[in-house]
C-alpha cells in the first residue's frame, strides 16, 4: 500500500478542490435517493399547511430533477467540460447546481410564509437539514458550494420579513435561521478536519509500513552479506585448530569459532524474521516420522545442556506416526526453545516430551520443553514473544542473547497452523508448549 493509494475521500479537502468533477458528482449522485425519500416526507408533512396539488407538483418535480434532469445536464454539460479543464467543469456543475438549490429552498419558503407557527418549524427543520446537506456533499470546490448556499441563505434569511415585514420577531426568525445555517458550516469544517486527521493518520501508517518494509529488506540483504565472511571466518578457525591441535593457539581458535557460530545464529534468525515479515518463507511439507525428528533432536541438545551440566530426557506419547509436516522449520522450533531451556538452567534438568492431538477434524502436534530453572516471572511471560524482548532471571540480569528466538518460533508456530505458549513458576521452572497442524485425523 502506498501514499497514493489512499482513498479519495481521505484525500479530500474543503477548499482544495482535491476531488475532481467527476468524483463529486459521483458523491453526490449517491445521496440522489435520501434526498428525494427527505423530499417526499417534508412534503407530506407540508400538506397541514399546503395545498395538495402545490406539494405534488414540487414533489414531481424534485423526483425527476433528482432522478433524470440532474443527471442528465452533468453528463451533457459538466462532465464533458471537466474533461478538457476541471476549473470549467465545476463552473458548469455550479450552474446546475444553483438551479437545484433554487428549486430545493422555495417552497419550505412557501410553507414559511404562510405565517402558521407549525410551518415556520417544518420550514426551519428542512432549511436546517439542507445545509447540513449542502456543507458535507458540496464543500470540494468553493464555488459549487457558494453556488448552493447563496440562494439558500438569500431565501430563507428573506421570508421572515416576507412575513412579518421589519418587525423584532422577523429579525429574531432571521437570526435563528442564520445561526442553524453557521452551525451546518461548522458541522461541514469538522467533518473535513477529522477526514484530514484521518488522511494524516492513514499516511502515516502506509510510511511506518513502507518503512518497515525497507528495513526488513534490509535486514534480509545485511545477513546474506554478513553469512559469507562469517562462514570465511568459522572455517579459517577450524583449520588453525586442527594444524594447532592444542595449546594457547587451539584454544583460541576455538573461541574464535564459538563466537562465529553464535553470531551466525543470530543473523540466521534475523534472516528468517526478515522473511517472514516479507511473506518470503514458505513450507515444505514433507512425509515422516515424528520418532527421527526426536532423535535429531536428542543429539543437537546433549551439548548444549552438559554445557551447563544439564540432563535431558525425551519422550514420546503416540506421536511417533508419519506426519507430513517441514521437518526444518519444525526442527529449528524446537532446537530455539531447547536452547533457552539450556541457557537458563544449571545442574538441572530438560524434558522434552512429544504428543498428537484430535482437535475436530484435524490432528495436531504437541511438544513440550520443560526445565527446572529460575522460572520466568508473570509479567515478562506476557512479553518474550515479542522481538528483542527477554525475561528477567531469577538474579535480575539480563542474559546473552538478541531477544529474537521466541519471536522467530511464535511466527513459524502460526505460519505451520499452530502457536506456542509459555508457562512458568518463578524459582520453579519453565514450560513452553508448541503445537502444529498435523493434517486430517487419522
Amino acid at each position: 500500500m502506498t501514499i497514493d493509494s489512499l482513498p479519495d475521500k481521505l484525500r479530500a479537502r474543503a477548499w482544495g478542490g482535491a476531488q475532481s468533477v467527476e468524483e463529486v458528482v459521483a458523491t453526490v449522485r449517491t445521496a440522489r435517493w435520501m434526498r428525494t425519500g427527505f423530499t417526499l416526507l417534508m412534503a407530506g408533512l407540508s400538506l397541514a399547511v399546503m395545498p395538495l396539488w402545490l406539494a405534488a407538483v414540487w414533489s414531481a418535480f424534485i423526483v425527476v430533477w433528482e432522478i433524470w434532469l440532474r443527471p442528465l445536464l452533468e453528463d451533457q454539460f459538466a462532465l464533458p467540460a471537466a474533461k478538457r479543464s476541471q476549473d470549467a467543469g465545476f463552473g458548469r456543475l455550479a450552474a446546475i447546481n444553483f438551479v437545484g438549490a433554487v428549486a430545493f429552498t422555495a417552497y419550505p419558503v412557501a410553507i414559511w410564509v404562510t405565517g402558521v407557527p407549525v410551518a415556520m418549524v417544518l420550514a426551519t427543520a428542512w432549511i436546517c437539514g439542507s445545509a447540513n446537506h449542502l456543507f458535507v456533499y458540496f464543500s470540494a470546490n468553493r464555488w459549487l458550494l457558494l453556488s448552493c448556499v447563496t440562494p439558500l441563505a438569500v431565501m430563507s434569511l428573506s421570508a421572515p420579513f416576507l412575513t412579518n415585514g421589519l418587525t423584532f420577531e422577523a429579525a429574531i426568525g432571521v437570526s435563528t435561521l442564520a445561526a442553524l445555517m453557521i452551525a451546518a458550516g461548522m458541522f461541514g469544517l469538522d467533518r473535513q478536519v477529522l477526514l484530514g486527521n484521518l488522511a494524516k493518520h492513514a499516511t502515516a501508517r502506509v510510511a511506518a509500513e513502507n518503512a518497515n518494509a525497507a528495513k526488513s529488506q534490509f535486514l534480509a540483504t545485511m545477513s546474506h552479506e554478513l553469512r559469507t565472511p562469517l562462514n570465511a571466518v568459522i572455517g579459517y578457525a577450524e583449520l588453525i585448530e586442527e594444524e594447532a591441535e592444542r595449546g594457547p593457539v587451539a584454544e583460541d581458535a576455538t573461541k574464535i569459532r564459538t563466537s562465529a557460530r553464535q553470531l551466525l545464529g543470530v543473523i540466521d534468525v534475523i534472516l528468517d524474521l526478515s522473511r517472514l515479515e516479507t511473506g518470503s518463507v514458505e513450507l515444505r511439507r514433507e512425509r515422516g516420522l515424528v520418532s527421527a525428528i526426536l532423535q535429531q533432536l536428542r543429539e543437537a541438545a546433549l551439548p548444549l545442556a552438559t554445557a551447563n551440566n544439564n540432563t535431558v530426557t525425551v519422550s514420546d506419547a503416540g506421536a511417533a506416526a508419519e506426519v507430513e509436516i517441514d521437518h526444518m522449520r519444525l526442527h529449528q522450533c524446537l532446537m530455539q526453545l531447547v536452547s533457552n531451556a539450556a541457557k537458563f538452567t544449571r545442574d538441572g534438568e530438560i524434558r522434552i516430551a512429544a504428543r498428537r492431538e484430535a482437535l475436530g477434524p484435524r490432528d495436531r502436534l504437541v511438544f513440550s520443553v520443560t526445565d527446572n530453572g529460575p522460572g520466568i516471572s508473570p509479567e515478562d511471560q506476557a512479553r518474550i514473544f515479542e522481538p528483542f524482548v527477554q525475561g528477567e532471571s531469577a538474579t535480575s540480569r539480563r542474559s546473552d542473547g538478541s531477544g529474537l528466538g521466541l519471536s522467530l518460533v511464535r511466527r513459524l508456530a502460526r505460519l505451520m497452523g499452530g502457536d506456542v505458549r509459555c508457562e512458568s513458576t518463578p524459582g520453579k521452572g519453565s514450560t513452553f508448549t508448541l503445537w502444529i497442524d498435523a493434517g486430517a485425523a487419522r
